[in-house]
């Protein structure tokens, strides 16, 4: 009984419809997401509902975790302006997602069993197996976009990669695992980015966060490692310089002229330049 794992699907519904018509994925009998499912992209909703059609066991990512409290006074700034508009639109949504999932010797979770907003590297997996409870010799998880595959005494951690957000050097393609006893097969599925970035537009959530919107559809296009990280790191050096808050809107607007985007214009220009050339 095969079963299609899917990790970070970030509200990019081609991505995941890539997937689910890859021949291999229609071979499964069972799917499972690893978590953040939501937000970043512009069809959350869409994303939740097509997975909930499909009977998948949805696990809790930090991005699912964040939207069971969106009115916390932590995310009332500029900077969770993408995060607030997602979460009008998961309203009524059931969040509260279990945080792992024991399969026999298989353990699923988002970041580390437990920790949904746990970031691991490569270098810190042996530690991070040899925690596993006995028994469990193959843990998959997610969260960090950047794919992997490694073995340390006797057991295995497995990050398929992110499906809407992948960050490997090759954009518009969504990688995917395919469990089958103790096989686990990678495969991937291209996807139309253009459909993506249309999205965007439709939805409404490229006019409501200009500036992450279009971070997050570069990377849908370029693959390209950390970009939201990149960003972030950006506004918080050019908020310092202006003695101002990662949550003011006007450091966001102030980095935005500087960030080195591939075209010199604001992402509010940016958008409805896109707009009519789609």
């Amino acid at each position: 009984m095969p079963i299609l794992v899917l990790a970070d699907i970030h509200g990019n519904l081609p991505a995941l419809e890539a997937v689910l018509a890859h021949p291999a994925a229609q071979s499964c009998t069972d799917i499972i997401s690893l978590g953040d499912h939501v937000n970043f992209g512009p069809q959350s909703r869409a994303v939740h509902d097509r997975l909930v059609s499909l009977g998948a066991v949805m696990l809790l990512g930090n991005h699912e975790e964040r939207l069971t409290r969106p009115a916390d006074a932590e995310f009332d700034g500029y900077n969770w302006r993408l995060m607030r508009w997602t979460a009008q639109q998961m309203q009524g949504v059931e969040l509260a997602l279990p945080t792992d999932l024991r399969r026999g010797h298989v353990l699923f979770t988002h970041g580390t069993p437990g920790q949904p907003y746990h970031l691991v590297y490569p270098a810190d997996l042996p530690s991070v197996l040899d925690a596993q409870p006995d028994g469990v010799n193959l843990l998959l998880s997610g969260h960090n976009h950047h794919r992997w595959d490694l073995k340390h005494n006797g057991r295995r951690a497995v990050n398929p990669g992110s499906v809407g957000m992948a960050e490997d050097g090759r954009g518009a393609v969504a990688p995917f695992l395919v469990l089958d006893g103790v096989d686990v097969i990678r495969h991937e599925a291209p996807y139309d980015v253009n459909a993506v970035l249309r999205a965007f537009i439709n939805t409404g959530a490229a006019y409501e966060a200009p500036e992450m919107c279009r971070m997050a559809a570069h990377v849908m296009q370029t693959a390209e490692y950390q970009g939201v990280l990149k960003l972030v790191r950006h506004v918080s050096a050019v908020t310092a310089s202006m003695s101002l808050t990662l949550g003011d809107e006007s450091a966001w607007k102030a980095a935005d002229r500087t960030f080195p985007w591939a075209e010199a214009i604001s992402s509010p220009e940016y958008w409805n330049r896109l707009e009519k050339s789609l």
